[in-house]
């Protein structure tokens, strides 16, 4: 805690601040302040000290540090606790363990980098490391679990927004859970949960966006922000954006409010209206994805006037 107040201390600091103020305030020795400030500069932090006026935050490292995902972020539950790992095989996996032992609701698992990143139906998600935001959620939500489609539908909407709001880029939701632009996948949804009969347990949700990665860092099919717009982005900033996305729309949907998410959903889609092929352990469908109904399952009017509903599946968008 002391590590986050004098990070705090350094940020609000119009110039130098110094360790006798800083050690006042804490209530701890001017040597333990020093250990921090050097504990900081070797998490990156660019730290200037001159003696008799102190210390003057520089710079902040570009990594997913909890104090600076925390600082200035300003939400009730959603990222309140924060796990901050170097490299991981998968952001789901640490979340889902954290979820058996209690996490509470909002916990945020990240990382720099993920040896065996996962998508939907077991598909690998690149993840270059320091290049993208890998990290996931953990729920807590009273939900049936024939209702976790919503959460899905609803981080995917999160994400639409973040994108456009931070960066500028207008993306098309692919159902159920890809963000894409100009038809290359720019960011993803990976959604598991723990439940006892119709209880939900909890929810972990995993997100992947590619921020400053390069094509050669990418498989073919996937781009990122950086491809897009041809601009680095600061990471933490864009993840506070999402965390707050999160906590809003979570709150609407706690409220019983599905519609409003159904209806910003449908505006940022580019599946409806699109002749698809859906196939799942059922088989293969192919028609025309003219709608969601109101528990997130695609609709699909095949040439015959059949209608098929999905709730999941692996989809491919013909035309």
């Amino acid at each position: 805690m002391s590590q986050e107040k004098i990070i705090q201390f350094l940020k609000e600091a119009e110039s130098y601040i110094s360790g006798e103020e800083m050690s006042d305030q804490l209530r701890i020795s001017r040597a333990a302040v020093w250990k921090y400030i050097d504990q900081l500069r070797h998490d990156g932090y660019e730290i200037a000290a001159v003696p008799h006026l102190g210390y003057k935050l520089e710079s902040a490292p570009d990594k997913l540090l909890p104090y600076e995902i925390s600082f200035g972020l300003g939400t009730k539950t959603i990222g309140r606790n924060i796990v901050s790992l170097d490299t991981v095989g998968s952001t789901m996996d640490e979340a889902f363990a954290l979820g058996m032992k209690a996490a509470p609701e909002g916990t945020v698992v990240c990382a720099e980098s993920q040896s065996k990143g996962r998508g939907r139906l077991g598909r690998g998600w690149v993840s270059p490391k320091g290049k993208g935001l890998y990290f996931s959620l953990i729920l807590r939500p009273k939900f049936a679990p024939s209702q976790m489609a919503q959460l899905t539908l609803m981080t995917a909407v999160v994400l639409s927004e973040a994108l456009e709001n931070s960066a500028g880029v207008k993306t098309a939701i692919k159902w159920p859970n890809d963000l894409l632009s100009g038809g290359r996948k720019l960011a993803g949804v990976l959604t598991e949960l723990r439940a006892e009969m119709d209880q939900v347990k909890f929810v972990v949700i995993g997100i992947g966006v590619n921020i400053n990665a390069s094509a050669g860092q990418l498989v073919p099919e996937a781009t990122s922000l950086k491809i897009e717009t041809g601009r680095s982005f600061n990471r933490v900033a864009l993840l506070q954006e999402i965390l707050r996305g999160m906590e809003s729309w979570y709150e609407i949907l706690n409220r019983g409010g599905f519609a409003p998410v159904l209806e910003e959903w449908k505006k940022r889609c580019g599946t409806l209206k699109k002749r698809v092929r859906v196939a799942d352990a059922a088989g293969t469908v192919e028609g025309v994805a003219f709608d969601l109904d109101s528990d997130g399952g695609l609709l699909i009017r095949q040439d015959s006037g059949v209608v098929i509903k999905k709730m999941a599946g692996d989809i491919l968008q013909l035309r």
